[in-house]
């Protein structure tokens, strides 16, 4: 389970996750909706289902300036004086860390008859306001130091209509823009980018206020009148985040057993960028019962394990259909099997935290091999950092709730222990996120690594396979590491050549598959004499680990067994292995064994007990002595002594070992 202590959470990792679920409301609808029902002529009645903190401080926000709101559990009341603000008296506001509220709701302000003093949180206080344009409108705003909070604003309800001309693809100043139009008087014309979140719109439109949107090939045009009748919204039940279901849709299909439905959750087509790209990944995840509501499609969303996914190219233009969810699109694509590459990514560095600096920073610290060129990244999958020892600490992100959530995912999806401080800023978006994930965690069949180290002959091997006898091969199986350095000694043997050529060898690797490690050729004496130089060749160790990995964790079965010279200290260390097992044996016994066996096949030949005494002597000093991954006991391994002549006491206790395991899931 996850560790909490303070505000600081380490993950539980592998989970899969299953069942059906609703989330909580979506952050950006529940803004809106508040604000508009502020202005509305009337009363509205609005369900916002677990409000994050930044709906919160939209609602707080508008109780400040004079606007009555009941709540009763997710039912807010919110009684509408119309458009525009009155207030006698200087306000102070903060918006927290909510730049959906700074956004949205600083127009009104500085077109009603109110003064006011804006500010936010840390956070918000680094992010530029963006609504320099504002000043067209005639509307007087002083922000500190040209475009950061504290902003002094000097109300004025005498606004008038404006053309406003938006270059960054960003929803929120487009809104802006269009509220100002709204508390102005006259036409407000707004061209802006056309790939972007037209939540605003579309509520207008549905509430019947006249505003029209004209989309062109690379640009909309959007006329609004000022100061006209806004109804309020009746009965409005703010449908689930899909932001937030990316994070859960992101742990369903990357763990093994996972399959999810997501309810009632708004599909707007610039807010599921994500899951377009996510299919042309190879993600299993379809959509149903999908209607319209308070003119946004809604509907749900199904998502499940999805093997074998394949890395993309994000084009410059995507990127705004997918603003907020790219930390967790960035975590997905580490475990694809080609590369990806996300283009053009400047907007993140003006979100709750620099997204772009913190993803690749905090990327790097946890073993991603990732590559930043100007405001692009490439991912090109994990490094063997992944694996080490240290638990890398996700700090300094200015609470950003989406880093937050992205760097649990990537704990939760695999073996990797991570320590995330400020654990508490999801809050801002998804409250109740640890409640959900724990409420859906589905462990049943949860698979079981079991790594075996040990000197050559000392029963590993079969050991091993007789647990997988034990256990039954669709629940077991059984994966020699030693196999693979044979296979390459093998080829390297049938190439003839003198000299190890390890280039030529490396380039076998991509041909190694599990059937052709069945081979009995790879038991021969003469590998078995040359195997141990093959083996310590620095560059084919090193690129045999992903190889050996590769395998590991994509085998079918529940239980996997793994057997070699440095599975617990190398290939699948500390936690990224549930059993951790050292079997030894004496080498008189180990080299009598390997003695008998050869001598009952046929094809062997002048077999001799002291010329195979002498060479496992000589593999154990190569083994445990070699500069790279040199056989030993990890502090973590339980010694198994297999010197018995009877290895049942071995399977026995190994057995035990793993009933336990699979009892705690």
């Amino acid at each position: 389970m996850a560790i909490k202590k303070s505000n600081q959470l380490i993950p539980e990792n592998n989970i899969s996750i299953k069942g059906l679920v609703e989330l909580s409301s979506d952050k950006s609808l529940s803004i809106r909706g508040i604000i508009f029902a502020s202005i509305a002529y009337g009363i509205s009645k609005i369900k916002i289902k677990n409000p994050g903190e930044d709906a919160e401080t939209a609602i707080k926000a508008i109780k400040a300036l004079g606007i009555k709101v009941i709540r009763n559990k997710d039912l807010y009341t919110v009684y509408g004086l119309g458009i525009g603000y009155y207030s006698k008296r200087t306000l102070k506001i903060s918006f927290n860390n909510s730049g959906t509220t700074l956004r949205l709701l600083t127009p009104l302000i500085a077109g009603s008859k109110v003064n006011a003093k804006i500010i936010g949180d840390k956070s918000l206080s680094k992010r530029p306001y963006r609504l320099e344009f504002l000043r067209q409108f005639l509307m007087n705003l002083k922000p500190t130091n040209g475009q950061y909070l504290p902003i002094k604003i000097k109300g004025h309800e005498n606004c008038i209509q404006s053309y406003v001309k938006i270059e960054k693809p960003s929803a929120q100043m487009v809104s802006a823009a269009t509220i100002a139009g709204m508390i102005s008087y006259g036409e407000t014309i707004i061209e802006a980018p056309k790939n972007i979140r037209d939540h605003t719109s579309r509520l207008l439109k549905y509430l019947n206020y006249p505003i029209k949107v004209q989309n062109k090939k690379s640009k909309q045009i959007i006329k609004v009148q000022g100061r006209r009748f806004l109804k309020p919204l009746q009965n409005y039940n703010i449908p689930s985040d899909p932001s937030s279901s990316a994070f859960l849709i992101a742990i369903a299909i990357l763990t093994r057993g996972s399959e999810i439905k997501i309810k009632n959750v708004c599909l707007n087509p610039y807010r599921i960028g994500f899951i377009k790209v996510l299919k042309k990944m190879g993600a299993r995840i379809m959509f149903t019962n999908r209607k319209s509501y308070f003119g946004e499609p809604i509907g749900d969303i199904t998502a499940s394990y999805s093997p074998n996914l394949k890395g993309i190219t994000i084009k410059p233009n995507e990127v705004a259909s997918i603003i907020d969810e790219i930390p967790i699109l960035l975590i997905v694509a580490l475990f694809c099997k080609t590369k990806s590459i996300f283009n053009n990514l400047t907007e993140l560095k003006f979100k709750e935290s620099d997204r772009l600096r913190v993803m690749y920073e905090n990327l790097i610290l946890c073993g991603a091999n990732v590559t930043r060129v100007k405001d692009n990244l490439i991912i090109n999958g994990i490094n063997n950092r992944f694996y080490s020892s240290e638990i890398p600490i996700i700090k300094d992100y200015s609470k950003d709730h989406r880093i937050c959530m992205a760097f649990f995912c990537l704990a939760a999806v695999s073996r990797k222990k991570i320590q995330i401080n400020d654990f508490d800023s999801v809050n801002v978006s998804f409250p109740n996120f640890l409640k959900t994930i724990n409420d859906l965690k589905y462990n049943k069949g949860k698979k079981i690594l079991v790594a075996a180290d040990g000197p050559v002959a000392c029963g590993k091997t079969s050991i091993l396979k007789k647990l997988v006898k034990k256990f039954g091969s669709k629940k077991a199986t059984f994966l020699d590491s030693g196999l693979l350095y044979r296979y390459l000694t093998l080829i390297h043997l049938q190439s003839k050549k003198k000299k190890i050529n390890a280039n030529y060898l490396v380039k076998h690797l991509k041909k190694v598959s599990i059937s052709k490690l069945q081979n009995p050729k790879l038991h021969s004496i003469a590998v078995s004499n040359k195997v141990s130089e093959i083996a310590k060749i620095k560059i084919i160790r090193q690129q045999l680990l992903p190889v050996q990995r590769d395998l590991i964790f994509n085998c079918p079965q529940q239980i996997v067994l793994v057997g070699g010279r440095d599975i617990t200290s190398t290939v699948i260390p500390n936690n990224f292995s549930d059993i951790k097992l050292y079997i030894d044996c004496d080498v008189k016994v180990r080299a009598k064994r390997r003695y008998l066996e050869l001598k009952s096949k046929k094809n062997e030949k002048n077999v001799n007990y002291q010329e195979i005494l002498k060479a496992l002597k000589a593999r154990d000093l190569a083994d445990s002595t070699r500069a790279i991954s040199p056989l030993k006991k990890t502090k973590d391994s339980i010694l198994i002594d297999n010197s018995f002549n009877d290895i049942s006491r071995s399977i026995n206790k190994i057995s035990l070992l793993i009933e336990r395991e699979i009892k705690k899931h």
